[in-house]
């Protein structure tokens, strides 16, 4: 929750405060699980979840993403992409950069950077940047495309000829972008919404609209959304 700390809800129990461990003042950016251990991704760092207390990860830097991937933990943090090797944090890429989101591919690591996207070839072993002008918080995608939410609250879209493209909607202000199987899903304040295509042109398609939505994830085949202003909310899909 927005600067009141971290809650559990147990099966057919009340929602309880899960905050020891953590130091005073932590905005939490981020929950992420990997193989059965929860993560906290917060101003003060990197946690991670042991029985009921947060413990310290050693990532020196505020965090706003983590996931596993090759073998490898990653964090991204605000002085740049950091990965775990043999138990210690080591710096990767970017390290006088904002790094928000990042994605895996079987060949590519796309980053989300406060100036932003760029890309790394494992074939290649090399990084691409595109220089958009404009930090790009979360990263998604589906088999045609990549997405990017962006601070301003745009969509930005792989344009198919090795660029990026900025898609606005009007009155819509977008939070996240999640990839999900096939699909690519738009948490906005107007909505949740499911990214389609009418003939050519790019389109959102409604979900559930009316409540501003900012995180999603599925258990089974519910879906929970955390909202601005009505709590968390389920939906079967």
């Amino acid at each position: 929750s927005p600067g009141q700390g971290i809650y559990l809800k147990p099966a057919n129990e009340d929602w309880r405060l899960l905050s020891d461990g953590l130091p005073e003042d932590t905005t939490v950016n981020r929950l992420q699980m990997s193989a059965g251990v929860t993560y906290a991704c917060t101003n003060k760092g990197l946690y991670r979840l042991k029985l009921k207390q947060w413990e310290y990860e050693e990532v020196g830097h505020p965090c706003y993403q983590y996931k596993e991937e090759w073998g490898y933990g990653f964090a991204a943090t605000q002085s740049g992409l950091y990965y775990k090797s043999s138990d210690k944090w080591k710096e990767s890429a970017y390290g006088h950069s904002i790094v928000y989101d990042f994605l895996f591919t079987p060949q590519y690591l796309y980053i989300g950077l406060d100036h932003g996207i760029s890309m790394y070839d494992r074939m290649t072993d090399r990084w691409a940047d595109f220089e958009l002008g404009f930090g790009v918080t979360a990263l998604a995608a589906n088999r045609d495309n990549l997405f990017g939410a962006t601070e301003k609250g745009e969509l930005v879209v792989s344009n198919g000829r090795g660029g990026f493209s900025t898609v606005q909607f009007p009155d819509i202000f977008i939070f996240s972008v999640i990839s999900r199987q096939s699909y690519v899903y738009v948490c906005t304040d107007r909505g949740l919404y499911r990214i389609g295509r009418l003939g050519e042109r790019l389109t959102l398609y409604s979900v559930r609209p009316g409540v501003p939505v900012t995180d999603i994830d599925w258990l089974g085949t519910e879906l929970y959304m955390a909202t601005l202003s009505k709590g968390v909310q389920m939906m079967q899909t």
